[in-house]
């Protein structure tokens, strides 16, 4: 198959499951990964049979996920649990190869020591993303958190290291203890620190950039994931390991985002974690469906090893029982010698220790470069023989790595049940409500102050922005949230019943053609004060097609008016509009005191909304009591500018005001976080939302 043709259905394969994930919920996304890899090869069978260079693919997928899992670690976390992650990285790896590699080719005598050592390699490192992935939500300690995510970026590369030792003896046949004791000393620790001084050259080069002014992102991204490939590749000239090297530069270079950071720091790190986070949601989804386009090869005689279904499940069960039974002996020692250090009134009980090795035990399924290591096993080993029963491991190993994930998905949200199972993006939303409120309540009092009333016109331009956000996120919100679409909705069909009312009366007075520029004003208007979608919109109908008609000619060809008429033309549609928020709290606190709870609770926060919104609108007509209609009296008497002085001071002073708003913003999120209100996790979340818009409002 043409590359270029594969390229296509990997992607295509990947863009599918991505969709289908979101259908089926409590499916973990690599098992639909798997199952659209699956379906693919079945529908074009060509694409089992692809084979990728095992040099390529190991620097292509196993060297960006490990530098990018390096880069996102803490080292903090990792130095304080170093012993037992070691532990866990290197001594579960090597006695994982040697019990699993033993009892593989004590079952299948076909396949080689050298060779099922190779395969037992190649299943010591987890995939600890995967269990991030889970359609169920998980709820594990901090330490367990700690302690897989630390093993699975350090055991990646020792289980890449026997991996190259197991399948160099199957190639050539030969294999001495001492060679291959200080093979193994130069490849570990030859490729630690060719890794930590390329990553300290490689930080020191971009920051001398920086310090010099080039400030391009783009190119920064960049260069971040040019690093990985070059450091890999210039390890291997050296022959030390490209795996260990690239994670210690990835160390090196890890960059951590303070609390308080400038925007173009923000703006840095939000176009970086992006564009990794695409690469790798890339890598782990064309791996996974990779897996898949290989199952249907299981059926095949010159696959499965004449092996028919039943003992062929049967090797991938016995394998997959052997991996998790060392693993779970390991940690239960693990956790047995962490609990001496521990103050006797905090230690686990026995029975809660054994259920957290297991739930740490299953919480570390195979995946991603437990496949990518097994794709590179060569086709041939020296003199040009076949490697012995090459597809027959790879089937085995995919059967483990699909077994492993199915028993987390099915057991985890069950040994380990989140605390907070389905409302986690509703309390970002809370906290997202807590901190508009407070941020409006502080920009309502800078206007209150009056200290600046030149800035006054462009803080309620983004007090209007504010509410329309605080709108937006209540809408979202669990609890109230249908209670109060409804009545928003409700709300609207007051005003513009309302609305037509006063347009009837209006139209009595003066034509269509008169009242065209109205009905666009009116648009903008309720625009600025917080109204979006269909509530921007209600209002002046134009008094049927022929008043259609006149408003498409004015949009498209607007009349010339004096500043006199212009100011005339705004205060009237300004006294409309105070009008229909005056129904619209009329109507709502109707609501509130005959509707059932929930629904009396969304009236409440829609009136708050409707008495902020109505307050902004008589500021703007002095505090005019004066009733909207065609003849309405004196205009707007500002105390020191009119309407147009107005509009000139808001686009002039608009963005100071957005600044100093989302600074604000990102005070209330800091004060919420210090009281305990939000979480630390949450907090992080607003303010990237925060960084967006100042970047957003930088580029305006």
């Amino acid at each position: 198959m043409e590359a270029f043709e594969l390229v296509l259905i990997l992607l295509a394969c990947v863009i599918v499951a991505s969709v289908a994930e979101r259908l089926t919920r409590f499916v973990s996304l690599p098992l639909v990964q798997i199952a659209t890899g699956l379906v693919a090869a079945l529908l074009v069978p060509q694409v089992a049979h692809v084979h990728i260079d095992s040099e390529l693919f190991l620097v292509m997928f196993i060297a960006p996920l490990l530098f990018n899992e390096a880069r996102e670690s803490s080292k903090r976390d990792l130095w304080n649990n170093l012993r037992s992650i070691l532990s866990l990285a290197i001594g579960l790896v090597a006695t994982t190869v040697l019990v699993v590699g033993l009892a593989l080719n004590a079952m299948v005598p076909t396949i080689p020591l050298a060779a099922a050592f190779a395969c037992a390699a190649a299943l010591g490192p987890t995939d600890a993303a995967a269990v991030g992935a889970l359609g169920a939500s998980v709820n594990l300690s901090k330490r367990q958190k700690t302690l897989l995510s630390g093993e699975s970026l350090i055991n990646d590369a020792s289980g890449v290291v026997c991996f190259q030792f197991a399948i160099a003896a199957a190639v050539t046949g030969a294999f001495s203890a001492a060679d291959a004791g200080i093979t193994f000393l130069v490849l570990f620790f030859g490729g630690i620190a060719f890794g930590v001084v390329a990553g300290f050259a490689a930080f020191l080069l971009i920051n001398l950039l920086r310090r010099r002014g080039f400030e391009n992102n783009i190119v920064h991204v960049l260069y971040e994931v040019f690093t990985p490939f070059v450091v890999f590749l210039a390890a291997e000239e050296l022959h030390v390991s490209g795996i260990l090297a690239v994670v210690a530069a990835g160390l090196v270079m890890a960059r951590h985002t303070p609390r308080l950071t400038t925007t173009s720091q923000a703006r840095l790190n939000l176009v970086s974690n992006g564009f990794w986070e695409i690469i790798v949601y890339l890598i782990n989804g064309v791996v996974f469906v990779l897996l898949g386009m290989q199952l249907p090869q299981a059926m095949s005689p010159a696959v499965n090893g004449g092996f028919g279904p039943g003992p062929l499940i049967g090797v991938i069960v016995a394998v997959t029982f052997l991996v998790m039974l060392v693993r779970f002996v390991w940690l239960v020692a693990t956790e047995l010698a962490h609990r001496r250090k521990v103050a006797s009134d905090e230690r686990p009980t026995t029975p809660q220790l054994l259920k957290d090795a297991l739930v740490a035990t299953i919480a570390g399924p195979k995946g991603a470069v437990t496949l990518s290591i097994i794709f590179t096993i060569p086709l041939t080993v020296a003199g040009g023989a076949a490697f012995p029963e090459r597809s027959f491991i790879i089937l085995v190993t995919a059967g483990v790595i699909l077994l492993t994930l199915i028993i987390a998905d099915l057991a985890l949200p069950r040994l380990a049940p989140s605390e907070q199972a389905g409302a986690s993006e509703e309390d970002v939303k809370r906290a997202e409500v807590a901190v508009l409120r407070n941020t409006i309540a502080e920009i309502e009092s800078k206007i209150a102050e009056g200290r600046h009333p030149e800035f006054e016109p462009a803080t309620r331009v983004v007090l209007g922005s504010y509410r329309t956000r605080l709108m937006r996120a209540q809408l979202d919100l669990g609890g109230c949230g249908d209670a109060m679409g409804r009545l928003v909705r409700a709300t609207l069909a007051v005003q513009q019943r309302r609305a037509n009312e006063l347009e009837s009366e209006i139209l009595a007075h003066t034509s269509a053609k008169s009242a065209a520029p109205h009905y666009a004003l009116l648009t903008s208007i309720r625009s600025s004060v917080g109204y979006y979608e269909q509530g921007k919109r209600v209002g002046l109908t134009g008094g049927g097609l022929k008043g259609r008609l006149h408003r498409l000619r004015h949009r498209i060809s607007p009349e010339h008016v004096s500043n006199e008429q212009a100011e005339l033309m705004y205060y009237q549609t300004c006294l409309f509009a105070i009008e229909l928020e005056r129904v619209a709290i009329d109507y709502l606190e109707d609501a509130a005191k005959t509707a059932d709870e929930r629904t009396a609770k969304a009236a409440r926060i829609l009136i708050g909304e409707h008495q902020s919104i109505l307050h902004t609108l008589r500021e703007r007509v002095g505090n005019s009591d004066e009733a909207p209609g065609a003849d309405a009296g004196a205009l707007f008497d500002s105390r020191q500018y009119t309407i147009s002085d107005k509009f000139k001071l808001s686009r002039t002073y608009i963005n100071m005001i957005t600044a100093a708003s989302l600074s604000i913003e990102l005070d209330k999120i800091g004060e919420l976080q210090g009281r305990g209100t939000i979480t630390e996790d949450i907090a992080q979340q607003l303010r990237q939302n925060v960084y967006v818009l100042q970047m957003n409002a930088e580029d305006d």
